[in-house]
């Protein structure tokens, strides 16, 4: 399993595509499967192993029973692509993706753990900036972390 950590400060170029850090490409390899966000406006950029995993935890959802089971099911595969890594180490973004995210020339690249979320630059400085400063602590003790 990879564990994304750190930041990465990137660019998004005419075509879309972003260059990976080569940390990052190792983890990926070949393809990297992004999509949307639930919660914020960002995008989630997860390996093939950890695409794997998700879609097995969803394949149990009652699909055919269940209307919220289905419309979460179609919107987290159908806003989703497969974005292979090229010669350069570039992945190319869906133009609907760049857009729903806001995403402009420049762009982080956020640690996860199991996900990097792909952020655009300014939009990520004033979500840290809305943060509280106790919120590493909070964390903690909210999910009895006992870390």
């Amino acid at each position: 399993m990879v564990n994304f950590v750190d930041e990465y400060e990137r660019q998004i170029d005419d075509h879309g595509r972003i260059i990976l850090p080569p940390k990052i490409r190792e983890a990926v390899f070949d393809i990297a499967y992004v999509t949307q966000a639930p919660a914020e406006k960002c995008l989630h950029l997860y390996t093939k192993e950890e695409w794997g995993r998700m879609s097995e935890k969803i394949n149990g959802l009652p699909t055919t029973t269940d209307r919220n089971a289905a419309a979460f099911v179609r919107m987290f595969f159908g806003k989703a692509t497969a974005a292979a890594v090229d010669k350069q180490g570039r992945i190319t973004l869906a133009k609907r993706l760049i857009e729903y995210a806001g995403l402009k020339k420049d762009v982080v690249l956020v640690g996860a753990n199991t996900r990097l979320e792909i952020w655009d630059s300014e939009e990520w400085r004033t979500y840290q900036s809305g943060l509280s400063d106790d919120i590493m602590i909070e964390g903690i003790m909210a999910y009895n972390l006992n870390i």
